[in-house]
């Protein structure tokens, strides 16, 4: 049997993995290498991502495919330090809160607003049909933590804006808790809430991740396609759904390009060693907070070995659902665009040692609201032998992509619904 993969991000090679065992696979990347959006780079003497900079390790399949590459004794875990989180509020920086019972004395939100949180467990019930996350959460804890904590959050995760994702779509486990404990804080008692797991990567980087799984496979780099290759048996097609619309036609192109995404420029500085900035993961800005940016971060700080001992390595992430067209300035303004912001929310900071500006044009994938049943029909309408996976349309983590190839239906078996 004769297999091609389309795209050659995680998604793309982890399916191609476990693809191997059915027949003849053929992965096919348009770019010079592989990895999609992950890729480390060296500059300035430090260890820079493009992309993410690394996962959670709460998920067996991610973990299960590291041990299998052999890759275990290279993971590395996220410094302590970096559990410090800030958020961009009313001109200043205000630190998270790591406790609950810490939550009443943050003024990561106002007094009442805080008050209102504590009232979670009376919330009304959920309307009949969809809900955008800020709905669900102004709902839930009140408006002004959807405005302020939930909107950074979803800034943080998909670069989008909470008055057009779907909460079922983009935060499942959110409607599951709330459906089977009535409550979040009800649902999330002693059983943490929000991410569990520990931020984890590789000693050099994400790229070690890629780079093993691209080993001992028929990985066709350069490979620009124009429409569904011939003389397979299967495609598997990873690429995003805006790349897979131009490859096939009618109602199903029509469909694909119905998923938006949010491009997100990348700006990464090294500065000499700023004492006055705290060593933490980073810090995020809500909507209409007066920063273009869409946060910032300390990646020096997150794992050892970003950087030299004397020098401080910082990503600051611009564009977004909301600020679509940042992705299209020059170099030069995207720049003054991260300085600028960062002197709002640091105060007096030199100019950096050197910069490097990664751009991701299609982002993304954003689960607005239909997402769910637009997959459905996506779906529906694919010819049998094609088979749509990756971050499009049921998960944009790294764990999620891994997750749905190391378990996706192999040929003969139903089509994913």
């Amino acid at each position: 049997m004769k297999i091609a993969v389309l795209g050659g991000g995680i998604s793309g090679l982890t399916a191609a993995r476990r693809l191997r065992s059915c027949g003849e696979v053929t992965v096919f990347e348009g770019r010079d290498r592989p990895g999609g959006n992950i890729r480390t780079d060296d500059f300035d003497s430090c260890r820079v991502e493009w992309g993410p900079n690394g996962f959670l390790d709460n998920s067996p399949p991610t973990l299960e495919l590291v041990a299998e590459l052999g890759l275990t004794e290279r993971l590395v875990q996220a410094r302590s330090k970096a559990g410090r989180r800030f958020i961009f509020r009313q001109g200043r920086l205000r630190e998270l809160p790591t406790k609950p019972p810490l939550f009443l004395l943050s003024s990561a939100l106002p007094l009442l607003g805080r008050l209102r949180v504590l009232l979670e467990p009376w919330a009304r019930k959920p309307p009949r049909g969809e809900e955008t996350v800020f709905d669900f959460a102004r709902r839930r804890i009140g408006r002004s933590a959807a405005e302020i904590l939930v909107d950074a959050m979803v800034t943080g995760i998909f670069a989008g804006d909470p008055h057009r994702l779907c909460v079922g779509a983009a935060f499942p486990k959110l409607k599951t808790l709330e459906a089977r404990y009535g409550s979040l804080i009800k649902g999330a008692k002693g059983r943490g809430f929000g991410p569990t797991g520990t931020l984890t990567s590789f000693d050099q980087g994400m790229e070690v991740l890629i780079d093993a799984l691209a080993e001992d496979i028929d990985l066709r780099t350069g490979a620009e396609l124009s429409t569904i290759p011939s003389g397979f048996d299967h495609i598997y097609c990873a690429l995003p759904a805006s790349r897979t619309a131009a490859l096939v036609d009618g109602e199903l192109a029509k469909l694909l390009r119905k998923i938006p995404t949010a491009p997100v420029a990348v700006v990464a500085l090294t500065f000499d060693h700023l004492p006055q900035i705290p060593d933490a993961f980073g810090f995020l800005v809500p909507g209409n907070q007066g920063l273009r940016i869409l946060g910032t971060l300390y990646d020096s700080s997150i794992y050892p070995g970003r950087a030299p001992a004397d020098r401080r390595l910082f990503r600051i992430l611009i564009g977004g659902r909301r600020d679509p067209s940042a992705i299209d300035l020059n170099d030069q303004k995207l720049l003054q665009i991260a300085l600028g912001d960062l002197r709002k929310a640091w105060g007096r900071t030199p100019d950096p040692r050197s910069h490097r500006i990664f751009r991701h044009p299609l982002g993304i994938a954003q689960y607005e609201l239909g997402h769910q049943d637009l997959v459905r029909q996506i779906h529906a309408a694919s010819p049998p032998e094609l088979h749509l996976i990756g971050s499009s349309y049921h998960g944009v983590a790294l764990n999620a992509c891994i997750d749905e190839a190391r378990n996706l239906p192999l040929p003969g078996s139903p089509p994913v619904s």
